[in-house]
């Protein structure tokens, strides 16, 4: 796995050890929770679901892609958007990962009747899987039930992962 080596990093775990030796407790330790991809993109998924329970805002997380650490910097979520999602998720289940045969890219998906939840799309650096949120972002939309679809003008590297799946002309799927 990559590790996040950067001054923040150093500055995490200088706070960690000291806490660890002042006698606080573990919730009150500092953590590098999110300072690495997971190794398998579920891994990576539940890390990401720690962030938002942690209302963690940190762009910067080794869990994001480079251009989603980028689009995040300029597009915070909210706390209640954090806990909206960790909720809305926390009813849905999830499939096994679906990995590419390049092993580049990578998709969770949810049961077709379980429209609330979408897909997660995922890309693979130095061995570790990491949020694709940008492409996720281009390419699913919501409807008016909050249903998700596929924005049918997109083309991303994930749609293998949906070729048992049909899609009408709004890019709703349907099973075939």
């Amino acid at each position: 796995m990559r590790r996040n080596v950067g001054p923040m990093h150093f500055v995490l775990v200088s706070m960690a050890l000291l806490a660890a030796g002042s006698g606080a407790t573990a919730d009150e330790r500092v953590t590098d929770y999110a300072s690495n991809a997971g190794s398998t993109p579920s891994e990576t998924l539940s890390i990401y679901f720690e962030v938002l329970k942690r209302h963690d805002k940190n762009p910067a997380l080794a869990i994001y892609t480079p251009a989603a650490r980028e689009m995040l910097e300029s597009w915070p979520m909210t706390s209640p958007q954090m806990e909206n999602l960790v909720h809305t998720y926390s009813r849905c289940n999830a499939e096994r990962a679906q990995i590419d045969r390049s092993r580049r890219y990578a998709v969770i998906r949810y049961p077709i009747d379980e429209r609330q939840c979408s897909p997660w799309f995922f890309e693979s650096f130095d061995g570790a899987w990491t949020l694709d949120l940008t492409m996720m972002q281009r390419a699913i939309r919501f409807g008016s039930n909050n249903a998700w679809r596929f924005d049918v003008g997109v083309r991303h590297p994930y749609q293998y992962a949906f070729s048992d799946w049909a899609f009408d002309s709004r890019g709703f799927p349907q099973a075939k």
